[in-house]
């Protein structure tokens, strides 16, 4: 996703009076395309290296569309074929895995699994 952002678009379907212009809004996101990922590296790595080129191409989409994010991490593979280039992998639900940064919560052990961390910490 580049941007996002809300257009005011005339209502034409209204009940509106005609002197009057009925505006509705819809949210949309600019997105980036990529290309299809490489098969032959898609196979090799047991469909978990998903590697695609950068595409000349945006869209403009409802973001209701939307179903999940991802991310496009930049790297620089040997192909299959043989040849280096710059390509980009697909993660899914970056940054996730760390959301708690090591940190225990009491919220989420129980008063059995608590570790005493010293005077005055929970």
């Amino acid at each position: 996703v580049l941007y996002f952002t809300r257009l005011a678009i005339v209502d034409l379907e209204s009940d509106m009076d005609d002197n009057e212009d009925a505006w509705r809004y819809l949210d949309v996101a600019v997105i980036q395309l990529y290309s299809l990922p490489d098969a032959a590296l898609l196979q090799l790595s047991s469909q978990t290296v998903v590697s695609c080129t950068l595409v000349d191409e945006i869209s403009v989409v409802d973001i209701k569309t939307i179903t999940g994010v991802i991310a496009m991490i930049p790297h620089k593979p040997m192909l299959p074929s043989g040849v280096v280039e710059d390509r980009f992998f697909m993660l899914q639900k970056p940054g996730l895995d760390i959301s708690d940064l090591g940190v225990p919560y009491s919220v989420y052990a129980d008063d059995d699994d608590m570790v005493d961390m010293g005077p005055g910490i929970e």
